[in-house]
């Protein structure tokens, strides 16, 4: 998976990178305001976080076939930018997704929340990442 914002998914007629914000088009998400944001690319697949949703699965993850943002199922909302505080409000997100369990502790989510932290921070003071 790559997570640069190069057009590594490239479909028909939209070029998916990371970072973009979609919106999910099947009848039963345009109710729901479902947006997903792009997270890494595949050749194949696209990880997405769920960023928003009425129905309370924001912070959850979606695989979604590259295929799929050429056609209706998905309006671009968002073009990517470089704004380090959308790649960092991203790892984020995906680190709240990452949490497991039926009924995670919130202590989990801090802890999840901490790994991304130290990892920014490593990145600014040019550690290793």
């Amino acid at each position: 998976m790559s997570d640069s914002s190069s057009p590594a998914g490239t479909t028909g007629t939209a070029a998916v990178r990371v970072r973009q914000l979609w919106q999910d088009m099947a009848p039963d998400m345009v109710a729901r305001e479902r947006m997903l944001r792009v997270a890494e690319i595949g050749d194949t697949h696209a990880d997405c976080v769920v960023e928003h949703d009425t129905q309370g699965t924001a912070g959850r993850t979606a695989r979604i076939a590259l295929r799929r943002f050429a056609g209706s199922a998905f309006r671009l909302v968002e073009e990517a930018v470089d704004d380090g505080d959308q790649i960092a409000h991203a790892q984020f997100l995906k680190a709240m997704a990452g949490v497991q369990g039926a009924n995670p502790l919130p202590a989990a989510y801090a802890a999840a929340a901490l790994r991304v932290h130290k990892d920014l921070l490593r990145e600014a003071n040019g550690g290793p990442s």
